[in-house]
């Protein structure tokens, strides 16, 4: 089969996964598309792929699983060639979440090629993962795209064996809660531009919807002032129990 093209979709609020896949697609070195599915309400229903274009699909990990609120954009993304499923995790684990995107890609007509789990900067916290993606993870990213890149050359096309369990872990709790404006906010709305799911009021940013709220912490990393924030955290003793437990660092895992 000849690829002539790389298409990477990502779904990345804070933009790891994003620098992530895009460093992929790089190595590949083919006509490279970009296609972003992190804003929920502009994704298309479906996304129709040509049989010579390989597919990279990134997501973040939730929980050990890949996010609920991205499951209907990634089942629309229809193919009769090769995909190359990538979660982007917080450097606990990433449980389920590789197969459960594996899963998705074949159901969706696609064979896999291959896949990676790589490390970003846990949402929740800055001090497990900190910096992640960094220039190290970046170097390996596209160095995968190149392997990947020569297993196509020799065409070889062996599906590898991903990493997770099926039946997958259970999701997350549902917690309602979402970050806050405080008294550095200067109302600049930098975070209802990156909220993934609009639940930031374009007018007033000081205005959030906690029942769309996915926790991402978008609107917390990218405010340079300091103007957003958790008041009572719910989710503190598992920010503890990540920042005693999970900051040594850990390393890509690459199947080819």
């Amino acid at each position: 089969m000849t690829i002539n093209r790389v298409k990477y979709y990502y779904f990345s609020p804070t933009n790891t996964t994003k620098k992530v896949v895009e460093k992929i697609a790089r190595g590949i070195g083919k006509d490279i598309i970009e296609e972003n599915i992190t804003f929920i309400e502009k994704n298309s229903k479906e996304y129709v792929n040509e049989e010579d274009t390989l597919v990279i699909v990134g997501v973040p990990v939730y929980g050990g699983r890949v996010p609920q609120i991205i499951l209907e954009t990634l089942r629309g993304i229809k193919g009769s060639g090769y995909a190359v499923p990538v979660v982007v995790y917080g450097n606990r684990a990433y449980e389920d979440a590789l197969v459960e995107l594996e899963d998705i890609l074949e159901k969706n007509g696609f064979s896999i090629l291959a896949g990676g789990a790589f490390i970003g900067e846990h949402s929740y916290t800055r001090k497990v993962g900190t910096n992640r993606p960094d220039s190290n993870d970046l170097d390996i990213a596209f160095n995968f795209g190149k392997k990947i890149a020569e297993k196509i050359e020799r065409e070889d096309y062996f599906r590898p064996n991903l990493l997770g369990n099926r039946p997958y872990k259970p999701d997350m709790p549902v917690r309602v809660f979402a970050p806050a404006s405080n008294d550095k906010c200067i109302l600049c709305k930098k975070c209802w531009k990156v909220c993934p799911v609009g639940a930031i009021d374009s007018n007033n940013p000081t205005n959030v919807d906690i029942e769309k709220c996915i926790h991402c912490y978008a609107c917390i990393k990218i405010c340079e002032f300091e103007g957003r924030e958790v008041i009572n955290n719910p989710v503190q003793p598992i920010i503890e129990m990540l920042e005693s437990k999970f900051r040594e660092r850990k390393e890509p895992e690459l199947f080819l």
